[in-house]
């Protein structure tokens, strides 16, 4: 008899680093029971996805918290956060004129939780898809662009200046990474489950840490910057050892940025899992 294969639908990001994570399982050169059906979303999709509880497995933003603790748990491995890793806020032309009109890569995401908590002046918004911003900026459609993603290593190349560094705010504030985004598992699937996905996950990124050559290619199938230096720097910026494992700092800030979102310690305490960190 041959083992049981249980199917397994995942929502992630194209952005390299998700890919990056993932490329062992997609690439298929990953031992699991588990047969995953990888599914490819903009960051704000996945996050109402997420809120609407549509996928067992998804990648979403930590600004959301508060919608997804009730009914998700934040994977030990996976995560975006990090030092010098945050949105940052652009301008075409300085000075910016008042009460700008500042594009914003979805209203669920982590670097719009940070620009309402730090940008001090009156403004109107106007989501977008992230990788739209740069161009809206170059055309004038917007004054304030807030870059995630491959944006903030390629500003600069379009004659943009910036404006201010989330990320190094937040840094500055808390003395902790910023999270940014995580892999979530839903709570009621099986713990024999949940750990099989975490260890199909950890043993992806170890195969893609290995065998980067293998790996390229498919990033640049679904990266919005094809330039291979560009994506290398992306990767390591976004994969660390708060990717590989959390730990105790990691958890700390993703707790801390709970609080932005008004949840108390009480409603964190079965939120994450994994094998360290008094996770289950």
């Amino acid at each position: 008899m041959g083992v049981h294969r249980s199917k397994l639908e995942v929502a992630i990001s194209p952005c390299p680093n998700d890919v990056f994570i993932f490329s062992g399982i997609l690439l298929q050169k990953v031992k699991s029971s588990i047969d995953f059906e990888v599914h490819f979303y903009d960051i704000e999709e996945l996050n109402r996805f997420a809120i609407k509880g549509s996928y067992p497995v998804i990648k979403a933003s930590f600004a959301i918290l508060t919608e997804l603790s009730k009914t998700y748990q934040v994977l030990d491995t996976g995560s975006a956060l990090g030092f010098g890793t945050g949105p940052i806020v652009v301008a075409k032309s300085l000075p910016y004129p008042q009460r700008p009109k500042v594009g914003l890569p979805g209203e669920h995401t982590t670097a719009n939780l940070l620009f309402k908590a730090f940008f001090p002046e009156e403004y109107d918004e106007v989501f977008l898809p992230f990788y739209q911003i740069i161009p809206k900026l170059l055309e004038g459609k917007i004054d304030l662009g807030v870059l995630i993603h491959e944006g903030r290593f390629v500003y600069e190349g379009y004659g943009l200046k910036l404006v201010y560094d989330l990320g190094a705010l937040w840094e500055k504030i808390h003395k902790l990474p910023l999270p940014l985004g995580g892999i979530f598992v839903k709570k009621d699937l099986p713990s024999e489950f949940k750990q099989e996905i975490l260890n199909s996950i950890k043993a992806s990124l170890r195969f893609a840490k290995e065998n980067w050559c293998e790996v390229l290619p498919l990033l640049k199938k679904h990266a919005q910057e094809l330039d291979e230096e560009t994506i290398k720097k992306h990767v390591e910026t976004f994969v660390n050892d708060y990717t590989e494992s959390l730990g105790q700092e990691g958890v700390l800030a993703i707790k801390t940025l709970a609080q932005y979102q008004g949840l108390k310690e009480d409603e964190l305490k079965d939120l994450f899992w994994g094998t360290d960190n008094g996770c289950p």
